[in-house]
């Protein structure tokens, strides 16, 4: 069974009841899960390996509604031999409608409740799927950037002519001689903040190399005087 199914043959006033039941918190919102929810009776769903589960767990903050993590496997497995479970959050919403209802779902919630916990699971990111694609783009920029391997050093300029070099350390605030020791920044702004700090004494000596941390490993790629 797919979760379209059980949508369009729903009723929004019983879901409605149900979803503020477990979500009293997003009754100022209602509205705008009643929107998803006439476009997702609407839309046609498409062809989806994901099979949708759900389990109830305990709230993360003190006073928040109860938590119901959906989730979907699709077959995919993980290095150590287990299913992957994947956030459908950012999911379009037609791979949504097109997934199957798992056993797990369907002999621990009514269809109602599979509807509400789905409804409040694929709004987390807004009540459109414009909004959704925004939050990705926003997110894969960040995954793009946290995968970027350039970062920055700050290093003594005292030895540049010779094979010794030292690397500044700001939680210790020390210098060290293995780059390894050294703090990375992710950000040429923020090593130039710190190195402005250092040059402001009498010592102006210290300068800024940017390097690659590719496969782990610390390499100065060019220095900045």
């Amino acid at each position: 069974m797919k979760l379209k199914e059980i949508i369009a043959t729903s009723d929004w006033e019983i879901i409605r009841k149900i979803f503020l039941r477990n979500y009293p918190s997003q009754k100022k919102s209602i509205l705008g899960y009643e929107f998803v929810y006439k476009k997702l009776r609407a839309k046609s769903p498409t062809i989806s390996s994901m099979v949708l589960y759900c389990n109830k767990s305990e709230p993360i903050l003190k006073g928040d509604d109860q938590f119901h993590d959906i989730y979907g496997i699709d077959g995919t497995k993980r290095e150590d031999g287990e299913l992957e479970k994947f956030s459908l959050s950012l999911t379009p919403w037609s791979q949504w409608l097109g997934s199957s209802l798992s056993e797990n779902i369907l002999n621990n919630y009514t269809k109602e409740e599979i509807i509400s916990h789905c409804l409040f699971d694929m709004t987390f990111h807004g009540f459109s799927e414009a909004d959704i694609k925004k939050a990705k783009k926003e997110l894969d920029i960040i995954v793009k950037d946290s995968e970027d391997p350039i970062r920055y050093v700050i290093v003594s300029d005292l030895f540049s002519k010779t094979k010794w070099q030292h690397y500044f350390n700001v939680s210790d605030e020390t210098w060290c001689s293995e780059i390894d020791s050294a703090t990375i920044f992710k950000r040429e702004g923020h090593a130039l903040a710190i190195l402005k700090t250092l040059n402001s004494k009498k010592d102006k000596s210290n300068i800024i190399a940017k390097i690659t941390t590719k496969n782990k490993k610390r390499k100065i790629l060019k220095y900045f005087k």
